[in-house]
């Protein structure tokens, strides 16, 4: 388990900079955004400011040609020359407005207007400035000159007028282009991030799967070789620390099977002799038995029997657990298996006053018949060892989905629904133990799972109505080719 080749060395440090780089676009559109809004609120405040000065000066011009007219006035008809100085200064003050007004207005009509203007104010003052009074008719000579800057005052203010309105369209112009440009850069940045959030989340959730799926093959007492976990340096080693628990496991497996099958071995011998003893006894080789004797000689010879069963059970997990290679599967008649089977607990259930009924909608399974042999043996001997007096024991079967499913029901106490998860556990003992029940060694229904995991099948507590207690098993009708 390495770590990639793309990875920082901290998960921690992964995820700062997947925010870090998230943030990025979006930031970097928040400061476009404010900057470009900052450039639109200058222009408008200046072309306010240049379009309020420019109007005011316009009218201020008007004003100024007419107090010029005035001024020209006092002086020449009245023939007063302390007006001399007023006539100066109002010709200067309207060389003053057009000069203000030349650089606002170039490259506009309203330019040649304002030209115009300042030529015939020049030639105007010049026929009117102090030094010489000029007589009546004299004065009243320049009224067609005076009416012509007034017309022309008041075209600069219309083309003025006009000028601002034009300036004022193309700010709105400007301001609808940046709506767009903001607009668009908002529908660039949405999927530019969510593209970035999905590459750092398959980043980020990639190691988070591979470690559970690590964890999860653990759970389910998979032993095999964990999936590879890359990632940031900190799950990398904790990838090498589950599979160090994994090896810890395997190792403790085998060792726990070992001993399984080595105190099975050491109990058979004792086990064998203790057999044979009382089949001496019972054949009466020793001497005749009288009743009693014969009583005790039975139950030591379904004691013997019982222990037989178990040390067999153990030898049959271990051997399961360890070696992996199955038995090639051929079609099973299921009636004549489970008929082979009911003959060995033919006694059980007539004492016991059971009735076995059937419903085989499928008449066989592919498997190798041991082990069909063994799964329906202990699945009928805990039923047989639940079920009430005079109860009733269900075996079924049907084809669904490529497979054959074979249920055994009983009339017991039925399974609590917090112990069904472990009731597949090897020595699981339910709480709901029949009291007059010889206690089982807790492996019958860990042999059934394990023989249905090995041919590809699975086995499960179902729910069938009436019936209380249901195991169900599915068997593959193709079963998984050998390795």
């Amino acid at each position: 388990m390495t770590a990639g080749r793309y990875y920082p060395r901290s998960f921690t440090l992964l995820v700062v900079i997947a925010m870090g780089v998230l943030i990025l676009p979006l930031a970097s559109g928040l400061i476009n955004a404010v900057r470009v809004l900052q450039g639109v609120a200058d222009t408008q405040r200046a072309f306010a400011a240049t379009s309020l000065a420019v109007t005011r000066d316009v009218r201020q011009v008007a004003e100024a040609v007419g107090q010029l007219q005035r001024a020209a006035g006092q002086y020449h008809l009245l023939q007063d020359a302390e007006f001399g100085p007023t006539l100066r200064r109002r010709h200067e003050e309207l060389q003053a407005l057009l000069t203000r007004l030349d650089a606002p207005l170039a490259g506009t009509p309203a330019h040649t207007t304002l030209a115009a203007m300042r030529t015939r104010a020049r030639a105007l003052y010049r026929a009117l400035q102090p030094g010489a009074f000029l007589d009546s008719a004299r004065f009243h000579a320049q009224a067609p000159a005076f009416d012509a800057l007034h017309a022309a005052a008041r075209s600069l203010l219309v083309e003025t007028d006009a000028v601002v309105q034009r300036d004022q369209q193309a700010l709105e112009a400007r301001l609808q282009n940046t709506r767009q440009r903001l607009i668009w850069l908002m529908f660039a940045l949405i999927p530019l991030t969510l593209l970035l959030a999905g590459v750092f989340s398959w980043l980020i959730n990639l190691p988070i799967r591979q470690m559970k799926a690590a964890i999860q093959q653990l759970g389910q007492a998979d032993l095999r070789p964990l999936p590879t976990i890359s990632g940031p340096h900190d799950l990398v080693e904790l990838g090498r620390e589950l599979d160090w628990l994994r090896q810890r496991l395997q190792a403790l497996e085998a060792q726990k099977l070992r001993f399984l099958r080595h105190v099975s071995h050491e109990l058979k011998t004792p086990l064998a002799s203790l057999r044979e003893g009382v089949a001496l006894l019972d054949d009466e080789l020793a001497g005749s038995l009288n009743a009693r004797q014969r009583s005790i000689v039975s139950i030591m010879d379904t004691g013997s029997r019982e222990l037989q069963r178990r040390i067999e059970d153990l030898i049959r997990y271990g051997g399961m657990m360890q070696d992996g290679a199955q038995p090639p599967a051929t079609a099973q008649p299921l009636a004549a298996v489970l008929d082979a089977v009911l003959a060995r607990q033919r006694l059980t259930l007539a004492t016991r006053q059971l009735r076995v009924e059937t419903q085989f909608a499928a008449d066989s399974v592919m498997a190798e018949r041991g082990q069909l042999e063994t799964v329906l043996d202990n699945l009928l001997s805990n039923a047989v060892k639940f079920s009430p007096e005079g109860g009733r024991i269900l075996v079924k079967s049907e084809a669904i989905d490529g497979a054959v499913r074979v249920t055994v029901c009983d009339e017991g106490p039925g399974i609590p629904a917090a112990e069904r998860p472990h009731v597949f556990e090897p020595f699981y003992q339910g709480a709901r133990q029949p009291a007059s029940a010889v206690k089982g060694s807790g492996l019958g229904l860990s042999i059934v799972r394990e023989t249905l995991r090995a041919a590809g099948g699975t086995a499960d507590v179902a729910d069938c109505p009436p019936w209380s207690t249901c195991i169900r098993l599915s068997w593959p009708t193709h079963p998984p080719s050998p390795t």
